[in-house]
This record gives structure tokens, C-alpha cells and sequence, in this order.
């Protein structure tokens, strides 16, 4: 089940720089790999170019709004594949490579994830500031 703080965690611990939002897609979901027989998998998806509008973590919370371009990059393990749907709201955990934003679209949710509520949004900014930022149990 993905959490959203065990997902900081693992983006705070990764030698590469993320930003997390809170926000919508707006992007042609026709470019989604979809799920496939076993002998018919192809593990290479396209970057879909993707419009993104919501609010940036920072640490007083989601409270910086934000509307850019991120490419969203879909991977499959197996014949499951990383899923989206356009104009829902998500918690997003975005990697910054070469001053662009780039979106691992993975089988298992983790970097993208159902928003979430706003108890686990505070504790999020908390986690911003560097207080306590443990999973629950």
C-alpha cells in the first residue's frame, strides 16, 4: 500500500533532487502503455509530455501554487504497467534532471500516488522542516 511519508523517506534518502505537488495532469492518456500479454510486453515507454497545475511542498505545507510542463516516464514490470488518469488529483514526487521535471510512472504506486488527506499533508510539511517523519507502523 503506497504511504506517502515512506515515499519521502525514499525520495529524501535518493542521491538525485525531487519536489513533491499536489495537483492534477493534463496530458494525452492515450500514450499510456497498457497492460499485455506476458510475450507482447515491451518494458520501454515513450515520455509523455505533460501539463501539470497544483501547489508545491514546501515547509509550511502545499501552499505555492505552480502550474508547469513535466514529462511523465512509464515503466512495466511484467504486464503491469505505471498508470494516470488526466484531472485526477495526486500527490506526485518529481525528479529534477537537467532543470526539467521528470515523473517515474512505476506499476506500484510510490511517486504517484492518490492525494492525500489533510493530517498527512501536515505531516508532509513536516517533513520539509526536518521534524519527526516516521511512516505509521
Amino acid at each position: 500500500m503506497p504511504d506517502p511519508l515512506r515515499s519521502f523517506a525514499e525520495i529524501d534518502a535518493a542521491p538525485e533532487t525531487y519536489r513533491a505537488y499536489i495537483g492534477r495532469f493534463a496530458f494525452d492518456a492515450a500514450k499510456l502503455p497498457r497492460m499485455q500479454a506476458q510475450s507482447d510486453i515491451d518494458m520501454t515507454s515513450a515520455p509523455i509530455p505533460a501539463d501539470f497545475e497544483g501547489h508545491q511542498l514546501g515547509p509550511t505545507g502545499f501552499d505555492t501554487v505552480i502550474e508547469t510542463a513535466m514529462i511523465l516516464q512509464p515503466s512495466c514490470a511484467g504486464p503491469w504497467c505505471g498508470a494516470l488518469v488526466p484531472g485526477e488529483e495526486v500527490l506526485v514526487f518529481a525528479r529534477v534532471e537537467e532543470g526539467g521535471l521528470i515523473v517515474d510512472l512505476e506499476p506500484c504506486p510510490g511517486k504517484v500516488q492518490a492525494a492525500p488527506d489533510a493530517e498527512t499533508r501536515e505531516k508532509l510539511a513536516a517533513c520539509m522542516r526536518g521534524e519527526d517523519c516516521a511512516p505509521a507502523e
